[in-house]
């Protein structure tokens, strides 16, 4: 497709009366070399890297676009920009329907348009990759991958993934926020796909330099800390776009300290950031204050609440899939409207999420999460006196990845540029990270691969046990408040190690613990209690909490401790639990310890004096 199609392409599919320079870039890459498509693409929050890859794939008319990323909630929030793509390329072209492939774990889902309006569709769920567009998460996407699932039709999606009669397009975006075994996983993807000569895409705003290395095979266009590139980005948005003439905001360093906080009484950095809220806050302003324990941000919500003269929304990891797709509608609804509310939100918040504040405070954190917390602030670059408020004096070691040296060089920046415009390529300097390759997810990536698409029948057996270590080798648990008709009520998936109870700690009471499998032929629910020697990865572990203590809007601010005591033998973390006179037990791999040069971790295997338990 010829060069001089862009701008019809662009105004056709997103209304936009020109692409960018970024936007052209990956127009030609991904239309008019010869040679496949094999990008790494580096530009700024809210540049428009969503369209510059979907266009070209849907104006090609040739291509199934699918769209990867980190976490379901980044698939929720995205849904709204392809409905609208996809029914302008119906109204461009009503000969064909166009299809959304929905694909996560909780929502599975096809959507189709037809002459620009939305059609029914008369199985929904039976999409097996047949759209256009299919969004998705790495989880998942790896699980089609390896042709998990029903047995008749599991290897329908590696066929349409691979040797479709439309090519593939696929596009991984905020690869930043791979880390560990998901990074592994993620860098194996990647690689297996190019070699397969399948287009592939890898998105960033932050990528550090050392994860960059590991793509380095791909094409780089980087409008992020390119300056040449950068300046003609922002040169051109400023003259296409008149209201967008303010694309800077200001840094306002508050050093308080950082200390733990609870519900009752307000750390002082905590008090400070409450202060800020109080004062910055009014009705026709956007405000969003983010802090990085939940429980802190269920305080600030309930102090705020009432207290400021602005709508207060509360949004963070552990509400449940239909509350933190409520919030967001309400934010979305509240911008088109241009009217103002204060959202207290976790980390959550800052990845994907296409929001537009005035003002944003922040807790202290590393350089790259400051970049995209920062990214949600005047977004729009149409706010005058935009200003980010970086509240605390030091970065919580069990949040950061930063070495000491490198935290204190982080600080001296932000001291910098107190008080002037934020500089993101000063701050993604500040940005040290190194890949953790695990080579037990290596190993398991590259026997799956060779059973499914070599036809190494020596791996058969572990594609028959069905395990795919996507993220963590910890596996979650499930808490909810009930079930009615075979589905959990208000079902929110946390680590277990999250609900271990600490030293003299009781477990928390009239909770119900069991595990849950599925009848094998009429695939109804069974409940059995946990057994004296599980494994993690073969059961589901439900955690069913008193109705009466869940509250949708705050979520499950506090999370019930199940668990006694965690121990190790071996390669095996295992997580205890007494009740009464009985024992149960549950055993995972342990993860492996990071490498020195990553800085402080909370990794288990750093803890020397565990009990060691006796595995039968």
């Amino acid at each position: 497709m010829p060069m001089e199609d862009v701008e019809r392409g662009f105004a056709e599919i997103t209304g936009l009366p020109e692409p960018n320079p970024m936007q052209r870039k990956v127009w030609q890459h991904i239309c008019t070399d010869p040679w496949g498509t094999g990008l790494l693409l580096q530009a700024p929050t809210g540049s428009g890297k969503t369209e510059a890859v979907a266009v070209p794939a849907l104006a090609l008319g040739d291509r199934r676009l699918i769209m990867v990323y980190p976490c379901r909630s980044l698939v929720e929030d995205q849904i709204g920009r392809f409905e609208r793509m996809l029914a302008a390329c119906s109204a461009q072209d009503p000969a064909r329907p166009y299809a959304l492939v929905i694909d996560t774990g909780a929502d599975t889902h096809r959507l189709l348009w037809k002459a620009g309006q939305p059609i029914a569709v008369g199985n929904p769920r039976r999409h097996l990759y047949h759209g256009d567009v299919i969004v998705t998460t790495l989880d998942k996407f790896l699980y089609r991958f390896f042709g998990f699932g029903e047995p008749v039709k599991s290897y329908i999606y590696p066929l349409r993934i691979h040797y479709g009669a439309r090519r593939s397009l696929i596009c991984f975006d905020e690869a930043h926020a791979y880390e560990d075994v998901a990074f592994s996983n993620f860098a194996r993807l990647v690689r297996a796909l190019y070699r397969k000569g399948i287009d592939v895409v890898v998105m960033t705003a932050t990528m550090p330099r050392e994860f960059a290395a590991e793509l380095g095979y791909l094409d780089l266009v980087d409008y992020a800390t390119d300056a040449a590139r950068r300046d003609e980005l922002a040169a051109f948005t400023r003259a296409r776009y008149p209201s967008r003439q303010y694309p800077s905001k200001t840094l306002h360093l508050v050093p308080v300290a950082i200390e733990p906080s609870g519900d009752s009484a307000l750390a002082p950095a905590m008090q400070r950031i409450l202060k800020l809220a109080e004062e910055e806050a009014a009705p026709d302003k956007r405000l969003i204050v983010t802090v990085e324990r939940v429980t802190d941000a269920v305080a600030l919500y309930r102090r705020l609440q009432g207290n400021v003269q602005a709508e207060v929304l509360l949004y963070h990891g552990r509400l449940t899939a239909e509350q933190r797709r409520a919030v967001y509608r309400r934010l979305a609804s509240i911008e088109s409207a241009r009217g103002g509310c204060l959202l207290v939100s976790t980390s959550a918040i800052e990845v994907g999420c296409d929001l537009d504040a005035h003002v944003l405070i922040t807790q202290l954190c590393d350089p790259d999460s400051l970049i995209q917390r920062a990214g949600r602030c005047n977004r729009r670059q149409e706010t005058p006196h935009a200003r980010v408020y970086v509240v605390g004096d030091t970065v919580p070691a069990w949040v950061t990845t930063l070495h000491p040296d490198d935290l204190a060089h982080y600080l001296d920046v932000l001291r910098a540029q107190d008080g002037k415009p934020l500089d993101v390529s000063d701050l993604v300097e500040c940005i040290r990270k190194r890949p953790n390759p695990d080579y037990r997810v290596e190993i398991m990536f590259d026997m799956l691969y060779e059973y499914v698409y070599e036809a190494r029948m020596e791996n058969k057996g572990l594609h028959e046990r069905g395990l795919v270590v996507t993220r963590s080798w910890e596996p979650s648990l499930t808490l909810c408040t009930g079930e009615r008709d075979g589905c959990l009520l208000n079902a929110v998936q946390v680590p277990m190690s999250h609900c271990i109870a600490g030293e003299g700690e009781a477990l928390t009471p009239d909770c119900v613990v069991y595990k849950q499998s599925f009848h094998p032929q009429d695939h109804t629910a069974v409940r059995e209690p946990l057994g004296r020697w599980d494994c993690a990865y073969s059961v589901d572990v439900v955690v069913q909490v008193p109705p009466e203590s869940f509250d949708p809007t705050i979520g499950y601010a506090e999370l019930p401790t199940v668990f006694n005591r965690t121990t190790r033998a071996g390669y095996r973390r295992i997580l205890v639990r007494e009740e009464g006179d009985s024992q149960s037990q549950l055993w995972y791999l342990a993860p492996l310890a990071p490498l020195p040069e990553t800085g402080p971790s909370e990794t288990l295997e750093q803890e020397d004096d565990e009990e060691d338990v006796d595995a039968d």
